[in-house]
């Protein structure tokens, strides 16, 4: 029997669901800040290779390591993936204007939002407009498909707008820990 929903979704919908962070985690310590600093360097990198990188052995390593994850500190690791070479070759931000937001109307919002595979990622927004989504999709062609077919659709939807990628100047690889909090890791 075949799983429900692909990885991918399986994924974004555990994200989804991820604890938020509590104020009962404890603060970070400089051991933590350090391996948190080697794995966005390289998330692949062994536990060996990085209790050897921060000077602790290895089981507090792994430990520390473990303890970041169920916290929710680490949520995940992830592959990046050059746009073209994977058949993606149109990039947008898309701005959403919602008429109106009930609690039914986000649930059906945010669930719509998921189930489009091309939506990279969905932010809720102050200013002018409320939502804005990074949209990765093979051409224009379906790219138009996704805004005419499937967003403005989506019940609430009153404006959507989109400025495309030209050229990428800097794209990070996620975030990272603030600059005063990254302990330099020889």
């Amino acid at each position: 029997m075949a799983a429900k929903g692909t990885a991918q979704q399986r994924r974004r919908k555990q994200i989804a669901e991820a604890p938020a962070i509590s104020a009962a985690v404890a603060p970070l310590d400089r051991f933590d800040r350090m391996i948190i600093t080697a794995l966005l360097d390289n998330a692949r990198a062994t536990n060996v290779e990085i209790a050897r990188k921060i000077g602790l052995s290895e089981a507090p390593c792994s430990r520390r390591i473990k303890r970041l994850e169920s916290d929710g500190v680490i949520r995940g690791y992830s592959t990046i993936l050059e746009p073209e070479a994977v058949g993606i070759g149109f990039v947008a931000y898309v701005t959403l204007v919602l008429d109106y937001v009930t609690a039914a109307t986000a649930d059906e919002f945010a669930e719509k939002i998921r189930a489009i595979p091309e939506i990279v990622s969905c932010y809720i927004v102050s200013g002018g407009y409320d939502a804005i989504l990074h949209v990765a999709a093979r051409d224009s062609r379906t790219y138009s498909a996704i805004v005419f077919d499937r967003l403005r659709r989506i019940p609430g939807v009153k404006d959507v707008r989109s400025s495309f990628v030209m050229r990428t100047i800097k794209e990070s690889k996620g975030l990272s820990l603030p600059t005063e909090d990254r302990t330099a890791v020889t």
